[in-house]
């Protein structure tokens, strides 16, 4: 295996931090992070699928070793913009002509944006994993955010001023494994606060990519805790029943957001269910899949 870092550089000209992991098979598997971690906190994807795919993990703008303003983002459209530049880059650079996209948590929604928007047609994903997206939000705070106006709220992820919140997300319902909230606030690369202009984005971008169907046309699958406590469970299970029918979901039991850091008998359902959804089902043909998106 050939394992190198890499800067990619995007279209603002900011540095992109990548990992790529090049085995020589035909598949590619990106993966997109969630907010206030990198991409690190994510190589059990590489103890997964490291025979079956190459691998890149990257760092979002704002996170990590990547350049940008830490936890920030002027527009959260940009985080769907850079997931397009580095797939050019696969394809310019390391001639990639088949690929697959996950995403944890806020990577999650900007996977899902980017299908939504951006994804071309010429170079369109096998398959997409989405884990744990943020669809709305538990408790009052999510039923705050269903009675805003989706003007009130691009307002507010408009608004100049930014200021660094903390306590937001309570890192102890991770997961039911104590050792990874410490190794979280340990870990200098973790941010402890975030940015409220990001925050806010966030919160209007998921309104607005989870209010309609994603219009996937290619095998899609979606996994969350029962017990997830940072998005709703209960609005996961509607929306991809109601509008956006044609993704997979599994709901795996007591189990909270990161399952991929769980306890083993929470854990191991999750990944499972990640390899079955990515190797054991069957991969559509090019040709198939050519003919449901068009030339």
């Amino acid at each position: 295996m050939r394992s190198v870092e890499k800067f990619i550089i995007v279209r603002d000209k900011v540095k992109i931090f990548s990992q790529i992991k090049e085995t020589g098979a035909p598949v590619w598997l990106i993966v997109t992070h969630g907010i206030g971690e990198y991409s690190d906190r994510h190589h059990y994807i590489q103890k997964l699928f490291g025979q079956e795919f190459n691998i890149l993990f990257y760092d979002l703008r704002g996170h990590g070793r990547s350049e940008g303003k830490n936890v920030y983002i002027k527009d959260f459209r940009t985080f769907y913009q850079d997931l397009e530049d580095i797939l050019d880059f696969l394809q310019n650079v390391y001639k990639a002509k088949r690929h697959i996209l996950f995403g944890h948590s806020m990577g999650a929604l900007i996977t899902a944006g980017y299908m939504q928007k951006y994804a071309k047609a010429a170079f369109y994903p096998e398959k997409v994993f989405f884990s744990a997206p943020p669809v709305s939000f538990p408790g009052t705070l999510g039923k705050i955010i269903k009675q805003t106006p989706k003007r009130a709220l691009k307002y507010l992820s408009e608004f100049i001023i930014s200021v660094k919140l903390s306590g937001l997300i309570d890192l102890r319902v991770l997961s039911h494994d104590a050792r990874v909230y410490e190794d979280y606030v340990k870990d200098e690369f973790n941010a402890k606060k975030l940015h409220s202009k990001l925050l806010f984005g966030l919160v209007k971008s998921s309104k607005l990519v989870f209010s309609k169907p994603l219009k996937i046309k290619c095998p899609a699958f979606c996994a969350v805790g029962s017990d997830d406590q940072i998005v709703s469970v209960e609005d996961i299970r509607e929306y991809f029943s109601t509008i956006e029918k044609k993704v997979t979901l599994r709901i795996i039991n007591d189990a909270y957001h990161e399952m991929h850091n769980e306890i083993e008998k929470y854990r191991l359902p999750y990944l499972e269910f990640l390899k079955e959804s990515l190797i054991t089902r069957q991969v559509q043909s090019a040709n198939e899949l050519k003919r449901k998106v068009g030339p």
